[in-house]
């Protein structure tokens, strides 16, 4: 790799572990980005939240908090009204110490020494723990070997081909995260919220800005999908990415009093807080749709506020649409998008290639804003978000599954389905499949999608795999219907290595032109131990 001016230069090993987004390179100049220098840009990973408790002083008498992983002293209430929660100030008086109020949820931060000093004032409030809520830091983990990254293809991955300057226009959206400084990549005028008590005005941490420049980037070299969305940033952690529930909680009141329609949560928690499901619901009852971030542990645990009902639950995948290592799995897990090697803006006028599902999650909420807007518009964000998942690029196995949801969004897909006469046959995955009493040395399993308008006919499939071929017919295949073929693998891998190569290929009879000929063929290579 060559060190490039215009971007943060980061090396990765292994899952690295580091507190801070954006650490300097000793010696090295950072410099202004410059458009014109187009080679790949070196990675940076996104961490998995590994929610470890911070250095803080631990209070004997709050041990409920210490077993949960909470912040100790501390709790939110949420009352069942405004005349509750004046009445518990009353009963408390001075015993306690109230911290932070959220008249929209009724709801109130306290802090206290020992837990005994406030359960005797509590009666049928709801209780929270406040957890940690972290913005990951570069990196700790590496993707599987042969990922394929983004780079600054996002809007011909989407299936964008038109000029998409005018989407996200009078579309607000919010984004809680480390706050987003001043760029080139974004045209318009930021809306700025800061509830950090005493942080620095200086944004040092560029997660914040990063994550903002994928839904509303206008630079070529890191573009965004929607460039005219109205931004609001809604800063609840500081320069070590550190925030905690109540403040996020605090962050999506903020958004939606300030008129965000969308807003993106690219952080994590391992807590189910009762006040952020309190907020969630606000949000929602206001008409707000949120979009969060699945979470980079490669684990089978969805992190919060993405598990919560009523989140959109975004995981990763690279560039061919195959799910990351590292992005955890769970059935709450509602779609996928790119997360591996994203050009992305930077902190101080520099670019950077960022992974982790932090930069998944804005690219569902830059879609949702484009639909609104490109498609002649007057579309909220939840009907918005109902056409947008209407017509997902499906992956993995048939239908929603843990990793990948329902599918990929496909921008172009929903700007052409009224659109009559296009015929588009896609190899969507091939997964291998273990070994079982019928098949000895695996399956090969196929999955193959109408992403076009018309039903295809006699849709010709060809898998090759392990030096043999098998050839199979679809007979009719609905628009956005998929189709699954399984073939035994006839002999094991060969030579040392236990490599299997596979690809598999589509193609038309009747004469019928293919719409996007680029998904007709998936090559892959797979090493034992590879099945799914």
């Amino acid at each position: 790799m060559l060190l490039l001016p215009g971007f943060v230069l980061f090396a990765f090993l292994g899952y690295w572990l580091a507190r801070s987004a954006a650490p300097e390179i000793p010696g090295e100049k950072k410099a202004a980005l410059v458009q014109e220098t187009a080679p790949k840009p070196r990675m940076i990973e996104e961490a998995p939240v590994k929610f470890r408790r911070a250095e803080r002083p631990q209070i004997s008498g709050d041990p409920g908090a210490r077993a949960a992983g909470a912040l100790e002293g501390q709790r939110a209430i949420v009352f069942k009204d405004a005349t509750a929660l004046e009445d518990f100030l009353r009963r408390a008086g001075d015993r306690i110490r109230v911290l932070g109020r959220l008249d929209a949820l009724n709801a109130l931060r306290i802090g206290f020494d020992d837990y005994d000093d406030i359960a005797e004032w509590l009666e049928d409030e709801e209780e929270s723990f406040i957890f940690p809520v972290t913005a990951p830091a570069p990196p700790e983990g590496t993707v599987q070997s042969g990922a394929v990254a983004l780079g600054n293809h996002l809007r011909e991955w989407l299936g964008i081909t038109g000029d998409n300057a005018s989407w996200g226009t009078g579309v607000r959206i919010a984004v809680l995260d480390t706050g987003i400084a001043a760029h080139r990549a974004f045209s318009g005028t930021i809306q700025s919220i800061d509830l950090l008590q005493g942080g620095s005005p200086v944004i040092a941490n560029g997660h914040g800005t990063a994550v903002a420049s994928v839904i509303a980037g206008s630079d070529p070299l890191t573009p965004g999908v929607a460039p005219s969305a109205s931004l609001t940033s809604i800063r609840i952690a500081g320069d070590d990415g550190m925030s905690d529930s109540y403040l996020l909680a605090q962050g999506i009141v903020e958004a939606v009093r300030n008129g965000a329609q969308l807003i993106n949560i690219s952080m994590g928690s391992q807590g189910d807080s009762a006040i952020v499901r309190q907020a969630v619901e606000y949000a929602r009852q206001q008409g707000s749709l949120i979009i969060a971030a699945a979470g980079n542990n490669g684990i089978d645990q969805v992190s919060y506020p993405a598990a919560n009902e009523g989140v959109i639950a975004v995981g990763a995948v690279d560039a061919t649409g195959s799910h990351l290592d590292f992005s955890n799995s769970g059935q709450e897990v509602d779609v996928s998008a790119p997360g591996y090697g994203i050009n992305a803006a930077w902190t101080g006028d520099q670019a950077a290639s960022m992974s982790g599902t932090s930069f998944s999650a804005p690219i569902v909420t830059g879609a949702i804003a484009a639909v609104m807007t490109a498609s002649g518009g007057g579309l909220s964000a939840s009907q918005a978000w109902e056409k947008l998942s209407s017509l997902l690029n499906d992956s993995g196995p048939a239908g929603h599954d843990p990793e990948l949801g329902a599918g990929m969004p496909d921008i172009g897909r929903v700007l052409q389905s009224g659109t009559r006469g296009i015929v588009d046959a896609a190899v969507a995955s091939n997964r291998i499949l273990p070994p079982s009493p019928s098949a000895p040395y695996g399956q090969v399993e196929v999955l193959v999608q109408n992403r076009g308008t018309e039903t295809l006919i006699n849709t010709a499939v060809e898998v090759s795999a392990g030096g043999s071929r098998v050839a199979s017919n679809i007979t009719s295949l609905a628009p956005n219907a998929v189709k699954t073929i399984t073939i035994p693998i006839a002999k094991p891998p060969t030579g040392s290595s236990g490599v299997l190569s596979v690809d598999s290929r589509v193609s038309l009879t009747g004469g019928a032109a293919d719409a996007k000929p680029s998904n007709d063929r998936r090559e892959e290579t797979y090493v034992a131990g590879d099945a799914n």
